[in-house]
């Protein structure tokens, strides 16, 4: 019987015929999905993809990309991301530009800190 460890269905099992001829069964662990975007599930890059035990032995330049939300965001959720934070922050900084529409976008507010909307309007 096979030890109870590599029962489960967590571990990989992989077919190794020896050199005597025997066939045997190598346990392995399985590794873990890909990082993806937390607004639009595309996968990230520049993120590896490995068993915790052996991302934590990485430096931090290798664990995540070093630019702001890196590891979290898409490059293109962050460009949407800063685009959205300046156009606010060009409507309630000069006077010109106060009467310019605006949406609000919920699914970038939740990676802004909270409060940042106020703060804009009471200036």
């Amino acid at each position: 019987m096979v030890e109870r460890r590599f029962r489960s269905s967590s571990i990989k099992k992989t077919k190794k015929k020896t050199p005597k001829g025997k066939t045997k069964t190598h346990y392995s662990r399985k590794k873990p999905s890909k990082h993806r975007c937390g607004r639009c599930n595309k996968v990230l890059s520049g993120t590896p993809n490995d068993r915790a035990a052996k991302i934590k032995k990485l430096s931090a330049s290798e664990k995540k990309p070093s630019r702001p939300y890196g590891g979290t965001l898409c490059s293109d959720c962050l460009e949407a991301l800063l685009r959205y934070e300046t156009r606010f922050n060009v409507k309630y900084g000069f006077e010109q530009y106060e009467d310019m529409e605006l949406k609000r976008d919920l699914t970038l507010e939740r990676y802004l800190p909270t409060g940042w909307f106020n703060d804009l309007s009471k200036e």
